[in-house]
């Protein structure tokens, strides 16, 4: 069964204190809420039902309200087989950035977007949608059949924007939240061509989490949706293919804006690396210290026997 990890705080209210789900007050305000985005109305949502609603005192805790929005192993007892849980514990090597286009800050005099926060705790973040667009950006460049390489992305990422037919993807992402704040950086505009910097052009003031903080990345697969001409061997190649995506993601190009400066670079040692899969009759837990020993452990226990 997959849970809204937002509402998790929720479900954790008294009785006489309820706070109604996003869906009925979305209908209850269909009319003042025409025009805006999804995530627009579920920012609104919760300044509103959770913030306005005396919800304060359960995100007091900004350890908990973090640690509420991370799946966990027992999650896939309800889902289907060879269904797995990836976590990886990571520390930056480069800095991160991204761009909040929600409010604006003044930096030296100049407007200057911040950093992605939490609405409620005010740590920065990487959300689920980053995630995605990051890993997909990664699985372009994996080395692969081009053919088999449309297909499994397709599988694992779902249709993009503007195709005949709609289809989920396999791929579960969740937000990541560090606990240090950001810090000001400044970085110089540079030429694509020389990488010299570009005359008339002031170095520009950004908020980065610097090298050296710490966060968790969580991600979820389901082998479903399967369409009719479903194979076993796919889920054989959806991990294999994701193991490659993440090594690269992580390791060369980045999960942050400024990709060109190397941003967004992680340590290849892990603080820890785990996931889970689910068989017939239980969940298997494995571990794993560098990207590179993920591909060949997904691949093992994606062939083995259930039991």
């Amino acid at each position: 069964m997959m849970h809204d990890y937002y509402l998790k705080l929720l479900l954790e209210s008294v009785d006489e204190d309820k706070i109604r789900s996003f869906e009925e007050w979305e209908r209850e305000n269909k009319r003042r809420l025409k025009g805006k985005s999804v995530e627009e109305k579920r920012i609104i949502w919760q300044q509103e039902e959770i913030v306005g609603g005396k919800k304060k005192d359960l995100i007091l805790s900004k350890e908990k309200y973090v640690n509420d929005f991370y799946p966990k192993p027992t999650d896939l007892q309800n889902l289907p087989r060879k269904s797995v849980l990836i976590k990886i514990s990571f520390t930056l090597k480069k800095p991160y950035t991204s761009k909040d286009e929600g409010e604006f800050h003044i930096i030296d005099g100049r407007f200057e977007n911040p950093i992605v926060r939490d609405k409620f705790t005010g740590l920065p973040m990487v959300r689920p949608s980053t995630w995605k667009g990051h890993l997909r950006f990664s699985a372009e460049k994996v080395e692969y059949d081009e053919e088999k390489k449309k297909r499994i992305i397709k599988r694992l990422f779902g249709s993009e924007s503007g195709e005949d037919v709609a289809l989920k993807g396999r791929l579960y992402f969740f937000p990541t939240f560090f606990k240090s704040d950001a810090e000001k950086d400044v970085i110089t505009p540079l030429r694509r061509d020389t990488r010299t910097p570009i005359k008339g052009r002031s170095p520009i003031p950004i908020e980065v989490v610097k090298p050296g903080s710490k966060g968790e990345f969580y991600l979820l697969y389901i082998p479903y949706p399967k369409g009719k001409d479903f194979k076993k061997e796919e889920i054989k190649e959806d991990l294999m293919f994701l193991a490659k995506a993440l090594k690269l993601m992580f390791y060369i190009y980045g999960f942050s804006a400024k990709k060109t400066s190397g941003f967004g670079i992680i340590e290849e040692k892990l603080n820890e690396g785990k996931f889970w899969i689910k068989s017939n009759t239980k969940i298997k837990e494995e571990t794993f210290s560098r990207l590179d020993e993920l591909e060949n452990k997904l691949i093992s226990y994606s062939e083995g026997k259930d039991e």
